[in-house]
């Protein structure tokens, strides 16, 4: 089975896509609007009126459908039938379908027209009621009796109502579905533009987190071991008040190493500094022996201040 698509185009009308195993769609201007004469009938008019009519009775009569006849004959070869009819204001158009065979004639120009069978005075059937003009077969002719009638035509490349050929409309339904892929593909790129970001922001939180929580732990262990150096010294002598003057210089966070000289490579420790410093510092007695000497009293910080000035001073009690 072919799958390849053709572009009919029949008087003017629309294209249509037809496949190899589809009866193929013709639209066609079967009787176009105007007055001829034909020594037959005399004077013939197709009149807006006329078509009009056709088109309203189409469906309801006749009673049969409507058949696509090679030639006038009623018994003639019937490949086809018309499926809609339309009043235009150039005629009234009709839409038939025939079969591969009847198409592939038709496009190698076996048929070049097409020629109506209609009734003016149509009665119903059943009811015996007047209906008027209805269209009763089309005939795929050589000499039609209508003299305004178009050849039947196969267009590859066809303007539709808008002024567009067919490769115009391929290369722009190419462009929409590129389009498609394209606003496909952007919002899935946002969407992961959007994930990663989040991703990203869920990472910096979490790090924060970590760099906080590691400050929090050092600085904890710094002011243990800023205590624990300070209630070293209390307890070699050194004056709490002294203490607590250089405990902010072992607390803060930019003080806890000491740089000696211009190389990074002399820095010290600020407890390793102030030890070496209080080591060489004379220190007071912490406790002081009662006057019955059977009791030892400990000094307040005062006491003790004021005991460590005195040594410094060499002051005997």
């Amino acid at each position: 089975m072919s799958d390849t698509i053709k572009t009919v185009l029949v008087d003017g009308g629309s294209p249509v896509a037809l496949t190899d195993n589809e009866e193929t769609r013709f639209i066609y201007n079967l009787l176009p609007v105007g007055k001829f004469f034909d020594k037959r009938y005399g004077e013939l008019e197709i009149s807006e009126a006329k078509i009009k009519q056709m088109a309203e009775n189409f469906g309801k009569y006749p009673s049969y459908e409507v058949p696509v006849k090679i030639g006038h004959s009623d018994g003639a070869k019937s490949p086809g039938k018309v499926i809609a009819a339309t009043a235009k204001p150039e005629g009234l158009e009709i839409t038939m379908l025939v079969d591969t065979e009847t198409a592939e004639a038709i496009n190698n120009k076996q048929y070049r027209y097409m020629s109506a069978e209609f009734d003016d005075d149509y009665y119903d059937k059943t009811t015996g009621q007047k209906a008027g003009a209805v269209l009763l077969g089309a005939a795929l002719v050589n000499q039609p009796g209508h003299p305004y009638v178009a050849p039947l035509k196969l267009v590859d490349d066809i303007p539709n109502e808008e002024g567009r050929n067919n490769k115009d409309m391929t290369e722009l339904e190419e462009l929409q579905l590129k389009y498609s892929d394209l606003k496909v593909q952007l919002q899935n790129a946002q969407d992961d533009a959007e994930a990663t970001a989040k991703k990203l922001s869920d990472l910096e939180a979490s790090n924060k987190a970590l760099i906080e929580e590691r400050e929090r732990a050092e600085n904890a262990r710094n002011e243990a071991e800023v205590k624990a150096f300070c209630d070293k010294w209390t307890g070699k002598g050194i004056p709490p008040a002294v203490l607590e003057k250089i405990r902010p210089l072992l607390t803060a966070k930019q003080s806890r190493v000491i740089r000696l000289s211009d190389d990074a490579k002399d820095d010290v420790p600020s407890l390793k500094f102030f030890d070496d410093l209080l080591e060489g510092l004379p220190k007071m007695p912490m406790k002081q022996v009662s006057t019955n000497d059977t009791a030892q009293v400990e000094l307040s910080d005062v006491e003790k201040a004021i005991a460590h000035g005195k040594a410094i001073a060499g002051i005997k009690d």
